[in-house]
C-alpha cells in the first residue's frame, strides 16, 4: 500500500512539473501470449503499449457497448460501480454511475483506465510488481495526464488494438478483484 501510495505520488508530482517521461526502471518480463480471439489479442508481448505518433482512438459504439456489457456484468452480481472508458489519450470517451455507487468508485473508475493505458498493463499488474519490489516503467505524456488523476490501483485493464493501446478501461466501487472482473467483462464484449 506505501509503495502504491509512493509511486502514486511520485507520478503526479512528475505530471504537475510538465515533465514528459517518468521512469520507475523497466516493465516487467514478457506474458504469455494471448490464444487467438482472446481480448487483446495482439497486445505487445512486453505488455507495454506502444503509444507512439498520433494514438489509435476507441470509437463511442464500442466504448458504450463495452460499459453496457460490465453494467451488466455488476448488476448481476448485485454490485455498484462506476464504469470509464477513455482513448489512447487519458480522454474520457464514455462514463456511467450506477446508481447506489459510492463516491471513491466515481473518481477512482477513470484514474484506473488511464492508469491501463499509461502502463499498458492491468492495473494489478502494475500494483504487484511495485509491491514485490520490482521494476515498472511507463511513458507518460503531458496529454495522457491533463485529462485528470491516474489511479494504480487493481481494477484498470488497457484495451489493445493492433499491437497499441487504444483505450483503458476502469472500474470502481466494488473490491478491487470485482473492480477486475468488471472491466475484463466489458473488455470481452469488445471483441
Amino acid at each position: 500500500m506505501k509503495r502504491t501510495l509512493f509511486l502514486v505520488l511520485v507520478l503526479s508530482a512528475f505530471a504537475m512539473l510538465g515533465t514528459s517521461r517518468v521512469l520507475a526502471q523497466v516493465p516487467p518480463a514478457p506474458a504469455a501470449p494471448p490464444t487467438a480471439g482472446a481480448p487483446n489479442a495482439g497486445a505487445p508481448a512486453a505488455g507495454r503499449g506502444g503509444r507512439g505518433g498520433a494514438p489509435a482512438l476507441i470509437d463511442l459504439a464500442t466504448a458504450k457497448k463495452i460499459v453496457d456489457a460490465a453494467e451488466a456484468f455488476a448488476t448481476a452480481q448485485t454490485l455498484k460501480v462506476a464504469i470509464s472508458v477513455v482513448d489512447a489519450n487519458g480522454d474520457l470517451v464514455y462514463f456511467r454511475r450506477m446508481d447506489g455507487t459510492i463516491a471513491a468508485g466515481v473518481t477512482a473508475a477513470p484514474g484506473k483506465a488511464r492508469a491501463a493505458i499509461l502502463f499498458g498493463l492491468p492495473t494489478k499488474d502494475v500494483t504487484d510488481a511495485v509491491a514485490a519490489g520490482k521494476p515498472v516503467s511507463t511513458l507518460i505524456t503531458p496529454s495522457g495526464l491533463a485529462a485528470g488523476t491516474v489511479t494504480v490501483q487493481q481494477g484498470g485493464i488497457p484495451m489493445f488494438k493492433d499491437g497499441k493501446v487504444v483505450a483503458g478501461i476502469g472500474v470502481g466501487g466494488a473490491t478491487a478483484a470485482q473492480d477486475e472482473t468488471i472491466a475484463k467483462a466489458g473488455l470481452e464484449a469488445a471483441k
